[in-house]
């Protein structure tokens, strides 16, 4: 979806709404289940004839988690549907998933890598040390080799590709379905602090998770969807002062959609 969906105060046009804010917890989800929602034609089937069988077995697997599968319907709603409402997601969400792939795509490559698993086991300032590592290493490789000829590409260079969050993909593909929206005219003075945010400190919710509500306050959005348990602890005080409709089940989604 295009963007300048919001008016010049930052509230979302009138053609988008009613809307449903989607937070990280739900993006990432949305983002894994990428590719779940068509279901395997012929020739999916005869490109994954000489495909391992743990592989299928595995993702069937997957499939019958009822979240995952939950999420997939989402995904298949949006698609093939006639949503009701308008599902968006800020810049926030955005960079909490590029954190969130960055990790998981290098533990996954360390893993095969290395063949063991310890790597795993590394916190998220430790990856963030390889993958800074990885990245002025790339640096120094591209200033070596301009002007130079190379017919494929380097070992860095596939490794910076795969950890970088592709825009193209997630755009057409990924996040395929939801509205990407500018965060314009957004302020949280010090007394507006002391207001409903400070209830939401309160009661244990974490300041990425407070601007998540207030931007989708910002926004004009009805409903906030999240899987974030905290959530729940928090969503009747959020409905009281803000009028917007907590669901942190996929189940829940499905049903408002």
């Amino acid at each position: 979806m295009k963007y300048k969906a919001v008016t010049s105060s930052g509230r979302l046009r009138k053609s988008f709404l009613p809307a449903i804010y989607f937070d990280t917890s739900v993006v990432i989800d949305y983002w894994m289940t990428e590719g779940m929602e068509l279901e395997p034609d012929e020739v999916v089937r005869l490109m994954k004839r000489n495909e391992s069988p743990h592989l299928q077995v595995v993702r069937d697997i997957l499939r019958s988690e009822i979240r995952i599968d939950k999420v997939s319907e989402i995904r298949k709603k949006l698609f093939f549907g006639e949503p009701t409402l308008t599902p968006v997601v800020s810049p926030l969400s955005l960079l909490e998933l590029m954190e969130w792939e960055a990790e998981a795509a290098f533990k996954k490559i360390a893993s095969e890598a290395s063949g063991m698993t310890f790597v795993q086991r590394k916190s998220k300032k430790q990856i963030g040390d390889y993958l800074k590592q990885a990245m002025e290493l790339r640096k120094e490789e591209v200033k070596e080799q301009e002007g130079k000829k190379r017919d494929r590409s380097t070992g860095l260079e596939i490794l910076m590709s795969e950890t970088w969050l592709n825009r193209s993909f997630l755009e057409c593909n990924g996040l395929r379905g939801l509205l990407q929206v500018d965060i314009v005219n957004f302020r949280l003075p010090i007394d507006k602090a002391w207001q409903e945010p400070f209830a939401y400190a309160y009661l244990q919710l974490g300041i990425a998770d407070i601007l998540h509500i207030l931007l989708a306050q910002h926004l004009g959005c009805q409903y906030f969807a999240s899987f974030d348990s905290d959530f729940e602890r928090a969503k009747d005080i959020i409905f009281e002062e803000t009028g917007i409709s907590v669901l942190t089940k996929p189940e829940a989604i499905l049903d408002i959609l």
